[in-house]
């Protein structure tokens, strides 16, 4: 029996690339508008296909919105979980937009000493048993701040939400737009913030001591 042999052109070659090429990129991005399949046609927003996650810019957009919605360039220094609590720490260095500064001066009414300096030879981030993570080294300096933020009392929901803000800019600058390592970071990010917004309260305390951050 003969054996039909089938030819192909290079035309119909080129044409099967193209068909298989566009069956790949449905498939990583189906139903979502794109610039490409990660950042969003807004330029701001992005999509992490392997999850179906969608994060969504703050109206800066210099970052996303919390997990559980909330913008955190609209919480301000001194903003508690509670409305029951009234700040009454200095807030002169405002100019400070990531909170990286302590709230703390001469009219603290507490006396909190300041804080330590930064070590990078220390590890400052307390990784919770649920959730470990790969990117804990790359968060570190925002785990000094959050310690620093919660240190000086300078408002649980406001440090929080900075944690969240410091640890999202942190992934950008380590991977890619379409690094799936990006999307992981995200990922991680969201599940210590979440661990934070639920038992962070009884580490919020002031600090004793300039030994501590």
């Amino acid at each position: 029996m003969t054996v039909p042999v089938v030819r192909i052109s290079a035309l119909g070659v080129a044409a099967l690339v193209v068909a298989a090429a566009a069956m790949v990129a449905a498939s990583v991005s189906p139903l979502v508008p794109r610039a490409s399949a990660y950042v969003l046609s807004n330029g701001c927003d992005e999509y992490d296909p392997a999850t179906g996650t969608y994060y969504r810019c703050t109206p800066d957009r210099t970052t996303f919105y919390t997990p559980d919605g909330v913008n955190p360039n609209a919480v301000y220094p001194g903003t508690e979980y509670s409305a029951t609590y009234s700040s009454t720490l200095s807030t002169t260095n405002t100019s400070d937009p990531i909170g990286i500064q302590p709230l703390v001066n001469i009219s603290d009414p507490i006396m909190i000493p300041p804080p330590a300096p930064y070590s990078s030879s220390k590890s400052y981030c307390s990784i919770p048993w649920w959730a470990p993570s790969p990117y804990s080294s790359i968060w570190n300096y925002s785990c000094y701040q959050h310690d620093v933020c919660y240190g000086s009392q300078a408002g649980r929901k406001y440090c929080d939400v900075r944690f969240w803000h410091n640890m999202i800019a942190d992934c950008k600058r380590a991977f890619w737009v379409i690094s799936p390592s990006r999307y992981a970071c995200f990922a991680n990010a969201a599940s210590w913030y979440a661990a934070v917004r639920a038992f962070g309260g009884s580490h919020y305390k002031p600090r004793t001591s300039s030994f501590q951050p």
